[in-house]
């Protein structure tokens, strides 16, 4: 029992540690998408590649976590690519009741 828990933990961790840069990675492509520039261009250009990757792996036979995964990473390509928005910031700094940025 000990090692499934200590399975579950590493899997658990992982996860965590996944969401975290998705969370980084997609603020940096808004942050791309909305600049206005080369770099917008070429962002769209990277997630447009993506998308049709993406549509590929979907067509493929998949296990239902992986069919999860990749409708999930499906959905993020086409928000970004359809309603990008400024990115938000990544924390905020609480001073005395006043939210600065």
């Amino acid at each position: 029992m000990q090692n499934l828990n200590a399975v579950l933990n590493k899997l658990n961790d992982r996860l965590l540690r996944l969401e975290g840069e998705l969370f980084v990675l997609r603020s940096i492509a808004r942050a791309s998408l909305t600049a206005g520039d080369e770099h917008a261009a070429r962002t769209r250009k990277l997630l447009e590649g993506a998308k049709l990757a993406l549509a590929d792996e979907a067509e493929r036979p998949l296990d239902s976590a992986t069919k999860k995964y990749v409708s999930a990473a499906i959905a993020m390509v086409d928000e970004l690519l359809e309603h990008p928005r400024e990115a938000a910031p990544l924390f905020r700094v609480i001073d005395g009741g006043k939210a600065t940025e």
